[in-house]
Formats: C-alpha cells, sequence, structure tokens
C-alpha cells in the first residue's frame, strides 16, 4: 500500500509533536525537582524563630505556671532569685539551662511588715547567724537604699519614708553566702 506524502507528512508532524511534548516535560520537571531541592532547605530555615529583643516596648505572658515578659530599654541586666522564684532584668533570657541546683542551707525566718507600707518596713529575723546585706532596689534596678543587718539581730526597720511612692524589691544576702532573698514591697502615700 502507498501511503501519500501528506498523510506520511501529518504522521511524522504529530509524532514529533509528542516527542517534543514529552522532552519538555521531562526537562520541566527536571527543572521543578532540583528548584525544589535547593528551595526547600530555605523554607524549612524560616520556620526557626530565634529568640532576639528590638524593643521600645514588648511583652510576653504565659500562665501555665507563670510566666512574664517585658522589655522596654535593656539598660540594667540583674537576677533576683529566692528559691523559688527567679526574676531577670535586661536582656531576655529566656533560653536558660539549669546546670547546677544550689541548696538553702540557711534556716533563716523572716517576716516583712506591714506591706504595703507608708513609713516604716519591719523586718523580723530569726536563726540570723551571720551578717545580712539589704538592698532596696526601684523598679528600673536601681539601688536606693542598702544596709547591714548584724549576725543574731532579730529585728531591723527600713525607713521607706525616704523613698517615693511605688514598688520596690528588697534584696537580702548573707555574707556566708547560705542566703540569697528577694520580696516585693509596695510604698503607698503618707498615712494620713
Amino acid at each position: 500500500m502507498i501511503i501519500s506524502n501528506d498523510r506520511f507528512e501529518r504522521r511524522k508532524i504529530t509524532l514529533d509533536n509528542d516527542l517534543y511534548i514529552r522532552v519538555n516535560k521531562t526537562k520541566q520537571m527536571k527543572f521543578l525537582t532540583i528548584l525544589s531541592l535547593a528551595v526547600l532547605p530555605y523554607l524549612g530555615m524560616a520556620q526557626s524563630i530565634e529568640p532576639q529583643v528590638i524593643a521600645s516596648a514588648g511583652e510576653h505572658f504565659d500562665n501555665g505556671t507563670t510566666q512574664l515578659s517585658w522589655t522596654l530599654g535593656e539598660v540594667m541586666i540583674d537576677t533576683y532569685d529566692n528559691g523559688t522564684n527567679i526574676l531577670t532584668q535586661g536582656f531576655h533570657q529566656t533560653n536558660l539551662t539549669v546546670t547546677s541546683v544550689e541548696e538553702t542551707l540557711a534556716d533563716i525566718r523572716l517576716n516583712m511588715y506591714p506591706n504595703p507600707t507608708s513609713e516604716l518596713l519591719n523586718i523580723e529575723l530569726g536563726n540570723n547567724e551571720s551578717d545580712l546585706n539589704l538592698q532596696l532596689f526601684d523598679m528600673s534596678g536601681k539601688l536606693v537604699h542598702q544596709a547591714k543587718i548584724e549576725a543574731y539581730q532579730t529585728k531591723f526597720v527600713l525607713p521607706m519614708n525616704e523613698v517615693a511612692t511605688g514598688n520596690y524589691l528588697v534584696q537580702m544576702q548573707s555574707t556566708d553566702g547560705k542566703m540569697n532573698t528577694t520580696h516585693k514591697v509596695i510604698k503607698t502615700g503618707i498615712a494620713e
């Protein structure tokens, strides 16, 4: 049987087109595979979040047993620890790793009253076997008062009438290193 030249040409063009389309699809698939392999690692990195602080304000709250973060100026760096709670001021330190646990060796009984206070804060101590360094900080971290409490002293009066109304932290550390405690104290206006 003789195939007309015209029919043969059409058949050849159709086969050439099919081959061209298959080759292009294969090239496209290779290109997309290579592109995917090159781009996927960068997409995976886009999901990682590293701790960083760029602040003129801030916040972070969590109450799955308390957390609080706040940022404003990041001027001071300090850490307060009373054995059960840790307060860090300054650069956020959320990725802390505990490498050791210090036991509180001192059995000092402590009572501070009245809190809030307008004039004097009474501090009663028991089992105070070493000298204590007392420091009063305002909430910006500025030291506003410091004093030394002698060993075996059972009562100390902190003059809160010398400071402005606001919240303060009273930090007490024993000279032998067995006690380090911080308490929040509220100074109210003048008593009437």
